[in-house]
């Protein structure tokens, strides 16, 4: 069965920013001095993260100033870049989108438009899951909002332009058309992907309007936003005011969890925690540019300190039972549906195993992610029949390990990335719960490397679902 590479692509109008400061570093010991606070105004934060001496790693200082006619405002570093919430578990910041503006009369304009070099943050970056399996996090764009403007992008570390687009008002004029531009749409738009750039800035032109016969000349703004988290009409119209960009955060005291482990600067300290290679976009695969800790498979909690990785309160061995006692739905249309996988909430193992049942078709359709049709489910061979509906399969989630592995036609699964051995150690999370099942070491292997994990297959002479309490007859 082949086996292809897998991505996850799970693929804001204040002022311009840089964090290009001097970081005040900390050689921090654990536990953390009772004094650090944990929030500013209404956003939380925790370690690595952190306000004052002793309370952050290195590169990961913030600010909070007072206002005294509004809430207190948070800031990376001692820079001007406003936070406006902090994601630990998507490991994002979401910060007031950096903008320029170049007014109606103004012919031509340069600023910077964001300055993250030397600091622990991107515009985009992807997450090694496994060896061949990838997830990537942001949307950013750059939009240039208003009429008759050519806008670059320039790459300050290399002083190089990346991307350029026209912002163009004109008459109802089909030869204005350009492959830059949308034509009265008011506005034009540079993506970031594979741009590998940690400062940018923008250059403004006023194009000429008496010779491409133009009109509606305006002021021109520069924003950078995730158009991912926000509304585009409404941020075109001036509705939407609070709009966000996302930075992406790691840890760059090394450049890759190999050399990282065992230094006095290892971040992941929690004794349950993964380290995830990080890397720019796809197109920088071979060169990882820091990491990442998680906490392991039914951990939750912070991986950056000790013992900050406990126990889920909630665990998939316990779906089991409560799926059995859910009276959960066991069939979309003509396919059965079996647990691990399951059609609801406390229905399936984990959130690796949520499948759709899409009941406006006719007849119903059973989908994997929205964007694979499931056809036949088999848990004696471990495998999904699938169909694609799109050009990428998103198989798998953010918080763990992907466990399914895509072929032409058919997708082979595991429970875990563990040996039956390793995952008989952990009652709570261990998958094979009837007395009459055996647990079964699962490898697949194809020209891009070898995936071992478990499954679970009732005994001989026994029939039915080994992931069941009696499930096996």
């Amino acid at each position: 069965m082949g086996l292809v590479k897998i991505l996850l692509f799970l693929l804001a109008s204040t002022s311009m920013g840089s964090i290009r400061t001097e970081s005040r570093s900390t050689n921090t010991t654990f536990p953390l001095p009772l004094f650090c606070p944990k929030s500013c105004g209404n956003i939380s934060f925790e370690y690595p993260f952190g306000i004052g001496d002793g309370c952050f790693r290195t590169g990961f200082n913030l600010t909070c100033r007072n206002h005294s006619t509004s809430a207190p405002r948070l800031f990376l570093g001692d820079g001007t870049i406003e936070v406006t919430r902090i994601d630990m578990n998507q490991r994002s910041v979401y910060i007031k989108s950096p903008s320029v503006v170049m007014g109606v009369d103004d012919k031509f304009k340069r600023a910077s438009l964001i300055d993250l070099e030397n600091w622990p943050y991107s515009f985009e970056s992807m997450e090694q899951m496994t060896r061949n399996s990838y997830q990537g996090t942001t949307s950013n764009e750059v939009y240039v909002l208003g009429c008759s403007a050519m806008a670059s992008l320039v790459d300050l570390t290399t002083n190089k332009t990346i991307s350029t687009c026209l912002s163009i008002c004109a008459a109802n004029d089909s030869s204005l058309k350009s492959e830059w531009s949308d034509i009265n749409n008011r506005y034009c738009t540079m993506n970031l992907w594979s741009k590998n750039s940690t400062a940018l800035e923008i250059q403004l032109t006023r194009i000429d309007q008496t010779e491409l016969h133009l009109v509606n000349t305006s002021s021109i703004k520069v924003m950078m936003f995730d158009d991912e988290n926000d509304d585009l009409q409404g941020v075109l119209n001036g509705s939407r005011t609070n709009v966000e960009a996302t930075l992406v955060w790691y840890m760059n005291d090394h450049l890759s969890c190999e050399e990282a482990m065992n230094t006095e600067t290892y971040a992941c300290l929690s004794q349950n925690s993964l380290c995830h290679n990080i890397f720019l976009d796809t197109a920088y695969l071979n060169k990882s540019i820091g990491y990442l800790c998680r906490c392991s498979a039914s951990y939750q909690g912070n991986p950056y300190v000790p013992s900050g990785c406990q126990d889920k309160s909630f665990t998939p061995a316990a779906a089991a039972p409560a799926a059995a006692a859910n009276g959960c739905l066991t069939k979309c249309g003509s396919i059965d549906v079996f647990f691990p996988f399951g059609l609801e909430k406390g229905c399936y193992r984990d959130d690796s195993f949520a499948l759709t049942c899409n009941t406006t078709s006719n007849p119903p359709t059973l989908l994997l992610d929205y964007l694979n049709i499931v056809h036949n489910i088999s848990l004696e061979e471990g495998q999904l029949e699938l169909e694609e509906k799109g050009t990428f399969s998103y198989i798998g989630n953010s918080t763990r390990p992907f466990v399914f592995f895509k072929g032409q036609t058919i997708v082979s699964w595991v429970i875990e990335f563990q040996l039956c051995e390793d995952a008989k150690k952990n009652t709570t999370t261990f998958a094979c719960v009837d007395a009459h099942s055996s647990c079964i070491d699962t490898t697949i292997t194809n020209d891009d490397g070898k995936f071992v994990g478990y499954r679970c297959k009732c005994w001989q002479g026994y029939q039915g679902n080994p992931y069941m309490p009696n499930g096996c007859t």
